[in-house]
């Protein structure tokens, strides 16, 4: 392995987690075809928000999560918010700000992604062991500080 296919094989890597999410059986009986279905994104937002649903989350701690721009963020939460996944609900101290909560739709949907991140785990950590996994978190928390410090 070369050092520069490190970008490409995280790439690939994404692609195929991805590739996983959308050939789940989350996206079987979507209600209508202009629904498409539940892509990464939206997925992994309302694991987190569901993982979170004790919690009062905003969107910075989306971004900050994701490690995504504002912008980025916005325009998901937009669509999520138009096809009934999310709603904006004002804190009473701080009109500007605005919770975010998962809808009856959404919760729906976040327990049946609730097996599919088990099985999905453990398809990407098949076969490899505790010491591995360790070391390659560690390799990636290292990598995504490279990044961070670049931008």
């Amino acid at each position: 392995m070369t050092k520069n296919s490190i970008g490409r094989q995280l790439a690939q890597v994404n692609n195929l987690i991805q590739r996983q999410i959308l050939n789940s059986d989350i996206n079987k009986g979507i209600e209508k075809p202009t629904d498409k279905t539940i892509s990464h994104t939206t997925a992994c937002i309302i694991s987190f928000l569901y993982d979170k649903k004790s919690e009062n989350i905003y969107q910075k701690d989306i971004e900050r999560e994701f490690q995504v721009r504002r912008s980025t963020v916005s325009k998901e939460l937009s669509n999520m918010e138009q096809k009934g996944l999310i709603v904006r609900v004002a804190v009473e101290n701080d009109r500007r700000l605005k919770k975010i909560e998962l809808t009856e739709k959404s919760e729906s949907i976040a327990k049946k992604l609730t097996p599919v991140k088990i099985a999905l785990e453990d398809t990407i950590t098949k076969g490899i062991d505790d010491d591995e996994l360790y070391a390659f978190s560690v390799t990636l928390e290292k990598i995504k500080k490279n990044l961070t410090q670049e931008v």
